[in-house]
């Protein structure tokens, strides 16, 4: 084995040295508890670009649905997730986007499961 090889650690295949940590909720938003430590899976971010499009008409390109769906396509592609996957607790859950109109300002909150996303 030449100096610029890598090695792998003794007992681990092939597959499990290629296969990435999912992106979790918890590296994307500042979430706690069961939601940090789940994937961001395809579903989750379909629900969410539903959400959104009631709400504003379509998804906001770099907003939190935006982030969702580049998320799950990359767990997707690294086969962490599956495109029919989703968090069990965003299934019992959901997500929400509420708009709020105050005097001089509309606020826009994004929900997973409970859990702000974005505002």
């Amino acid at each position: 084995m030449s100096q610029g090889q890598s090695r792998r650690p003794q007992g681990q295949t092939q597959a499990q040295a290629n296969q990435q940590e999912p992106i979790k909720y918890g590296d994307v938003f500042n979430v706690s508890g069961e939601l940090a430590a789940k994937p961001i899976a395809p579903q989750d971010a379909a629900m969410m670009q539903t959400a959104e499009s009631m709400v504003f008409g379509q998804t906001h390109k770099g907003g939190t649905a935006a982030v969702m769906q580049s998320a799950a396509t990359q767990n997707e592609r690294s086969g962490v997730v599956c495109h029919t996957d989703m968090a069990d607790v965003v299934g019992n859950q959901g997500v929400t986007v509420t708009e709020t109109d105050v005097p001089g300002a509309r606020i826009i909150t994004e929900s997973v499961a409970g859990q702000v996303v974005g505002q």
